[in-house]
């Protein structure tokens, strides 16, 4: 086994990272859809709200937001084979997670969103529907590989929903609108986890002429380090009148290092049935302000992450089956492809609906000579 210098293999992530922030495009690998009320290990797939790769276990792992109303809290291992013109995933295990007392999740208590490694551990976030018939909180807990239930990690105080007695000047996170984002970088050090939308205290939700900004905390050692302030894109416009308001957010992150991620937003125009699903890569630089000692960001001064277009998924329909798009939620940096290139893929939850599928996406990260 070849041992390399510290400093080296430090400079060849360096440039591992610095080669994949300048993507200068996605090239569309292939798609692959599982039908709703496919089973697989006497489970429905369905409600996959995020992924992670494994490298060590060459595995796409992917979380379900099952709540268990249709199967216990689990997430899926699947085989994945591409290369820059192939794709196909296929599922090989089932691992279902267990709650402090050794038990599996009570009906409602987890509302599992995000996942991600951490040495030999998963991490998974819980956006918690606080107004829901079985409410559930935001939360961030620990497991180890087979789902065991390790500890139950930090998360700042502002992240919290707002008290039950608390009508005016509301802070914490919105119902159902918390923790969707997380993934830990390349090197395994830096944890990113994000919210979805705006918390009460930093401003209104986005809409069409209003974009809101949402805050990504990024752990080292699993404990809050910084905050980072990511603005949202405005919802396209509403040609037609609509009883259901447009929903909009940050869905996921796939992270690089302690600078560099990209980052999954996606809304859905209720009127049209139509999701917009963009991917943008960020970059926390020199002029972008740590925001974790700050309360409120309305009329705050600070500098948000530096974002920049990378894909628009609407442009690869033509190249898939359906020719359309679902509620995509989950990013993450696929295995290195046959030329060397990284991979990218993405999956859709399902909503368990019979109107709607579980898509996968595959990309090739095309970058700058």
């Amino acid at each position: 086994m070849t041992i390399l210098n510290p400093l080296l293999a430090s400079i060849i992530l360096s440039i591992t990272s610095a080669n994949l922030y300048a993507t200068t495009e996605l090239l569309f690998i292939g798609d692959q859809n599982f039908t709703t009320g496919d089973k697989f290990q006497e489970t429905e797939i369905g409600g996959l709200s995020g992924i992670v790769y494994d490298k060590k276990a060459k595995k796409l792992l992917a979380i379900s937001d099952d709540k268990s109303k249709v199967n216990e809290t689990r997430f899926y291992e699947f085989d994945i084979i591409m290369s820059e013109k192939s794709f196909q995933v296929k599922p090989t295990g089932v691992v279902k997670l267990k709650d402090n007392n050794g038990k599996f999740f009570k009906l409602g208590k987890a509302d599992f969103e995000g996942i991600t490694l951490f040495n030999n551990d998963i991490l998974v976030s819980s956006e918690g529907p606080y107004r829901a018939l079985l409410p559930a909180t935001p939360e961030f807990y620990r497991f180890s590989r087979s789902g065991e239930f390790k500890e139950m990690l930090p998360i700042p105080e502002k992240f919290l929903p707002p008290k039950k007695n608390q009508t005016q000047k509301l802070s914490g996170s919105r119902d159902n609108k918390s923790f969707e984002t997380l993934s830990t970088s390349i090197d395994g050090k830096t944890v990113y986890l994000g919210s979805e939308e705006a918390l009460f205290q930093d401003g209104d939700m986005t809409t069409i002429s209003y974009a809101s900004t949402v805050r990504i905390v990024q752990y080292q050692n699993l404990k809050p380090s910084k905050e980072f302030a990511y603005k949202l894109e405005k919802i396209e416009a509403i040609k037609s009148a609509d009883l259901s308001p447009p929903d909009t957010g940050l869905v996921d992150i796939a992270a690089i290092d302690d600078k560099i991620f990209y980052t999954l937003e996606r809304s859905y125009i209720p009127f049209s049935n139509k999701n917009i699903i963009r991917i943008y890569k960020c970059t926390i630089n020199e002029l972008t302000t740590d925001i974790s000692k700050i309360g409120s960001l309305k009329n705050a001064d600070y500098s948000s992450v530096h974002k920049e277009l990378v894909a628009d998924l609407d442009n690869y329909l033509v190249k898939m089956s359906p020719q359309e798009l679902d509620n995509v939620e989950g990013i993450t940096l696929g295995p290195t492809l046959p030329n060397g290139n990284r991979s990218l893929i993405v999956v859709s939850d399902n909503n368990f609906g019979k109107g709607q599928r579980t898509l996968f996406m595959a990309f090739e990260i095309k970058t700058a000579n």
